[in-house]
């Protein structure tokens, strides 16, 4: 089967000769396309036709041999005197989610029949990026495996950034981020893709201008985007570090500063796109530093950074560090952050890293007010460039403090906290409208493990009382004012009943042959080339998108195991070997149609 370890290996509970098992951990190629492209000048990110992950094997004799279903695998024949491979599975299928292109399934030990599958034919298998599926793992060949992340919520979020003119945009562990405009619906990722992102900023004085940066892994050796039009275009550049923050401001008319503040403690800053960097003088932290430009004034920066020697404990005549050795910082400057002066705030939480790790951004009060979260110390006011630095008495834990949009324009900004105005109040997340003086609670009661990683709570700066917050493995939660009335989905318009047709495509000429290089980017999932015409159903077309392809397979699937419900018009569409009744006979004739094994549709 494999030289390399085995992750998990699935039995048929209806037939124990039909197993399954994959590799845990390899570093090997799956196919997104009939050739083996690793860079393709062609594509957006030079990206080619491979991935690389897992393989995945299948047996009908109960273990003794075994077959290789991995996309791109499959025996080469060499009769007629140069190779011609023979797959046996497809190329993977992106099912719609185009920013999966080229992520193979990977970092994942299961596969796993579906129960509620007599067959044994569906397969789910786990990975790194979501979950992979197969709904004709026993077919003999066309075997299409998919990518169908629905409803998975593992995902860290680890920067957050909301403007006032609509921006939402996120940084990702694993997978960048995206552009947020629904959260409803699937968003656009970023393009180009550089894996796990630790920081996604805009410069307030143009919010077309934004940078992101990775957070750097065995992978990932910590690259750097920015864009001059809105996420349109990329332009790549080197950070001054991996895993940092990132913050820019506007020197003049067209011309930037990028400031990158390191996860060690300490900033720079570049007025070319990274190919200079000089040192942000006098910023003293040991964790990591966080920036802020004033809205208002591009030549003001704030920053937050924590103090904490972890050596202290090895002098003997100390019980706990001094005050030096563990403290957070405010930081100022006026000269558009290269230079910076400290004020000292609150001790810092050393008996408790776990929970008190440095709380990160500052909130953006209005006027030069800032506030910065000191955990259990509280919440602190400071304005006029940390001459003036007030605990509020009434917050008494602060995990991490967001601002957002006002209820009334000319109001201070919002603050969010995770936290307790007192110590007798529940953990959760509180709103305050008054700049920190009282605090309404508006969630203890569904709290996804907290703020995790990101540790952030970002307020919605075109929308009073929305807010984003981070969470321990659960994506991006956020929350909204409520007018008291139940939300429900947006429904489908109503269209006139449509008539039957049945769907063909042209009959090949002849048996398709493998060519030495493609002339185009694959199709990221198998289609048909129907299209959708007015007032008609085309027959396996199920979500009447004009194509059918591998949404159409899994919504037939979710309905004949009771999974989702189907209009009458899908039904109809659904019956594609035309018998007039749907069942999983219909299920394996639109399977073939795909796989390009039959040409038509319906009687």
């Amino acid at each position: 089967m494999s030289d390399n370890s085995i992750g998990m290996i699935e039995v048929d509970k209806n037939d124990p000769n039909k197993m399954f098992a994959r590799t845990c951990g390899m570093w090997s190629d799956q196919w997104f396309g009939d050739e083996w492209i690793q860079d393709d000048p062609s594509t957006p990110e030079n990206e080619g036709t491979i991935g690389w992950g897992d393989h995945f094997f299948r047996s009908s004799d109960g273990g003794k041999t075994w077959e290789d279903i991995t996309p791109g695998a499959g025996p080469t024949d060499y009769s007629t005197g140069t190779g011609v491979k023979n797959f046996i599975s497809l190329p993977l299928a992106t099912n719609g989610y185009d920013w999966a292109y080229g992520k193979a399934c990977h970092w994942g030990s299961s596969i796993v029949i579906d129960p509620r599958d007599k067959e044994g034919d569906r397969l789910l298998l786990t990975s790194g990026n979501g979950v992979f599926a197969c709904d004709n793992a026993w077919d003999e060949k066309g075997i299409q495996f998919y990518f169908q992340p629905d409803g998975v919520e593992e995902c860290v979020s680890l920067d957050f950034f909301s403007t006032a003119d609509g921006l939402d945009l996120s940084a990702i562990g694993d997978y960048d981020g995206f552009v947020h405009t629904n959260p409803n619906e699937v968003p656009e990722q970023y393009n180009p893709n550089m894996g796990s992102t630790s920081a996604i900023t805009v410069c307030p004085q143009n919010t077309d201008v934004w940078a992101r940066t990775a957070n750097g892994d065995g992978n990932n050796t910590g690259s750097g985007y920015y864009t001059l039009d809105r996420g349109k275009t990329w332009k790549a550049f080197k950070p001054a570090c991996t895993g940092g923050k990132l913050a820019i401001t506007e020197l003049s008319k067209g011309k930037y500063r990028v400031i990158n503040t390191s996860p060690k403690g300490g900033a720079s800053y570049s007025d070319d796109w990274g190919a200079t960097w000089k040192d942000c003088t006098g910023i003293q932290a040991s964790k990591g530093a966080y920036a802020l430009v004033d809205p208002d004034d591009p030549k003001i920066v704030y920053a937050t950074g924590a103090q904490y020697n972890e050596y202290w404990s090895s002098d003997m005549s100390k019980k706990e560090p001094t005050y030096d050795e563990a403290h957070y910082s405010y930081f100022v400057s006026e000269d558009y952050g290269a230079t910076f002066k400290e004020t000292r705030v609150c001790p810092y939480n050393w008996e408790l890293t776990w929970k008190f790790e440095h709380t990160g951004d500052l909130a953006y009060v209005g006027s030069g007010t800032v506030a910065l979260a000191g955990a259990n110390h509280g919440l602190y006011l400071i304005s006029d460039k940390g001459a003036k630095v007030e605990k509020l008495d009434s917050v008494s834990y602060a995990k991490c403090v967001g601002y957002g949009a006002p209820e009334k324009k000319g109001d201070v900004n919002t603050l969010f906290i995770y936290g307790k105005p007192k110590n007798t109040d529940p953990e959760g997340i509180y709103r305050s409208q008054d700049a920190g003086k009282t605090w309404v609670c508006i969630n203890t009661d569904h709290l996804y493990g907290g703020t995790g990683n990101g540790n952030y709570l970002v307020g919605d700066m075109d929308e009073f009382g929305k807010v984003y917050m981070s969470t321990v493995g659960c994506g991006i939660v956020y929350g909204q004012i409520s007018d008291g009335s139940p939300k429900t989905q947006p429904t489908a318009k109503a269209s006139p009943t449509p008539t039957v047709k049945p769907t063909e495509t042209a009959k090949p000429t002849a048996e398709p042959t493998e060519s030495a290089s493609p002339t185009s980017k694959p199709t990221a999932s198998p289609t048909s080339t129907a299209t959708a015409k007015t007032g008609e159903i085309i027959i396996g077309d199920l979500d009447f998108s004009g194509n059918i392809d591998v949404t159409d397979l899994t919504t037939l699937s979710l309905y004949l195991l009771g999974d989702k419900n189907l209009s009458d018009d899908a039904l109809k569409a659904a019956d594609t070997d035309g018998d007039g009744k749907v069942a999983l006979t219909d299920l394996a004739t639109l399977r073939q149609y795909i796989s390009k094994k039959i040409t038509k549709l319906g009687k």
